[in-house]
C-alpha cells in the first residue's frame, strides 16, 4: 500500500470507495477495517458484496454517509462522476490515482484477476486521474481503432454494428497509421489504444499495426481485442511480446473455437491477457431514427456507458464505435457534429472529447445506459441486416 494512501486515511474511520471495479476491489482489500462500503452508478452492481463490503447506489449513499466520511473515487472517467461526488453530504472526496505511483500488487484480494491485470488497472486509474487534474495537457484515456469491418462471427446484436456490413473490408494499415500519426501529434498522452473490429485478426496487417502503434512513446498500453476464433502466429511472437501489449479475449464458448490455443500461446510467452465471457450485452445494435428532442439526446448521452469509447476511423475521431460505424455505413445522416478531424486544432479536439452534451448520432442509437436490460449475447445471423442508407452528400 502506498505511503500517501496510508497517510490520507489515517484520520478517517468511515471510508467509502466510489467505483466497484478492479481498482476499487483492490483498494478495499488493502484498506481493511476503515471501509464502510462501495458506491457505484451501475444499477447492476448495487447490492453486491465483496470481502464483506456492500455496494450502494448514489441515492442510498446520500442517506447513510456521515459528514466526516471520506470518499475515494477509483472511476477512470473521473469527469463523469465529479458532480455525483460533490452531491454527497460528506466534506471530502479524493481521486485514488493522485496517490498512486507505478503501484506493484503485493496483496491481491481479487481471485478472478491476476496481479498483472490489477497493476494494469491501477496504472490506468493513476494516468487518468493525474492527467485530468493537469489542465494544460491533452490526455485521452483510450482510443478504439477500427482496423476491419470483417468478423469471424455474425452476431445480430453487435454494438459495433458489424451485422450491417454487406461487403465488409479491411482498413489498410497505411490509412490506419496515417490517421493515428495525425491525431497523436496534438495529444500529450493516450493511456491505451484498443484495436477493434469486427475481429481484428481478420486483417492480415494486424501485426504490422500492433508493432507500429506500440512503438509510439505517447502510448502506455495497446489492447488487442479478439474472439479467439483465429490462432496467433508463432512467427510474430517478438511483436506480441512488447510489454505494452495486453489481450482481451471474449470467450463465446463453442463459437470461440481456438480459445485454448490462444490462451496457451499467450501464457507460454508471458503475454498479459484477460479471458472473460461476453459481458453486459444490451439491445444497442439497432440503427433507427427515434426523432428525439435535444433534452432527450442529452439525457441519453449523460446516461451512456459508451460515450467515452473514443473511436478512430476515416481521418476522424468519434465519441463511440456506434457513431463511427453508423457513419461508415451511411446509416445516419452525415453530420459534422458526430466527429472531429484528426487534424483539428488541439483545443477543438479537447472540447469534443470532454465538453459536449451529446452528438447527433444519439438520435439513432438505442442507448447504452448502465441499467439497460441484458440480452442473450452472440445470437448469429445468416445474412447482413437491412437498414436505411442516407445520402452521403447531404451534410448538416
Amino acid at each position: 500500500m502506498e505511503k500517501k494512501i496510508k497517510k490520507l486515511i489515517s484520520g478517517y474511520e468511515n471510508i467509502y470507495i466510489y467505483g466497484f471495479g478492479t481498482a476499487g476491489k483492490w483498494l478495499s482489500g488493502n484498506l481493511g477495517k476503515n471501509i464502510v462500503g462501495f458506491i457505484d452508478s451501475d444499477i447492476k452492481k448495487v447490492g453486491k458484496i465483496f470481502s464483506g463490503f456492500k455496494v450502494y447506489s448514489l441515492e442510498q449513499a446520500k442517506k447513510i454517509i456521515k459528514k466526516d466520511s471520506l470518499v475515494i473515487t477509483t472511476v477512470l472517467d473521473i469527469q463523469d462522476v465529479i458532480s455525483k461526488l460533490e452531491s454527497l453530504p460528506n466534506d471530502k472526496w479524493v481521486a485514488l490515482g493522485n496517490y498512486l505511483k507505478n503501484t506493484k500488487v503485493k496483496n491481491n484480494p481479487i481471485d478472478s484477476e491476476d496481479d498483472s491485470y490489477v497493476e494494469y488497472s491501477l496504472k490506468a486509474v493513476e494516468s487518468c486521474h493525474k492527467s485530468y487534474f493537469s489542465k494544460n495537457k491533452l490526455f485521452l484515456k483510450s482510443i478504439d481503432i477500427i482496423i476491419t469491418e470483417r468478423c469471424s462471427l455474425k452476431c445480430k446484436d453487435c454494438s459495433n454494428l458489424m451485422q450491417y456490413y454487406k461487403k465488409p473490408i479491411n482498413i489498410s494499415s497505411q490509412e490506419i497509421l496515417d490517421n493515428f500519426d495525425d491525431l497523436i501529434r496534438n495529444v500529450d498522452h493516450v493511456y491505451e489504444v484498443r484495436l477493434i473490429g469486427g475481429e481484428p485478426f481478420m486483417n492480415k496487417d494486424i501485426y504490422k499495426i500492433i508493432e507500429k502503434i506500440s512503438s509510439q512513446e505517447k502510448i502506455t498500453k495497446v489492447v488487442v481485442y479478439t474472439n479467439a476464433t483465429i490462432p496467433l502466429k508463432k512467427e510474430e511472437i517478438k511483436t506480441l511480446m512488447n510489454p505494452k501489449i495486453v489481450f482481451s479475449i471474449t470467450d463465446y464458448g463453442n463459437l470461440s473455437r481456438n480459445t485454448k490455443k490462444v490462451i496457451d500461446f499467450l501464457s507460454a510467452n508471458n503475454i498479459p491477457f484477460r479471458d472473460h465471457p461476453p459481458e453486459n450485452w444490451t439491445d444497442c445494435g439497432v440503427i433507427f431514427d427515434f426523432k428525439r428532442t435535444l433534452p432527450e439526446m442529452e439525457k441519453l448521452f449523460t446516461d451512456c456507458c459508451g460515450k467515452n469509447l473514443l473511436t478512430l476511423t476515416d481521418g476522424k475521431l468519434y465519441r463511440c464505435p456506434f457513431a463511427a460505424n453508423a457513419d461508415r455505413l451511411k446509416g445516419i445522416p452525415l453530420d459534422k457534429g458526430n466527429s472531429v478531424s484528426v487534424n483539428a486544432k488541439r483545443n477543438k479536439i479537447k472540447k469534443y472529447t470532454s465538453d459536449i452534451k451529446f452528438i447527433p448520432a444519439c438520435n439513432y442509437c438505442m442507448g447504452r445506459s448502465y441499467d439497460a436490460p441484458k440480452i442473450e449475447p452472440a445470437i448469429q445471423t445468416k445474412k447482413p441486416i437491412d437498414y436505411k442508407v442516407y445520402d452521403s452528400n447531404v451534410i448538416k
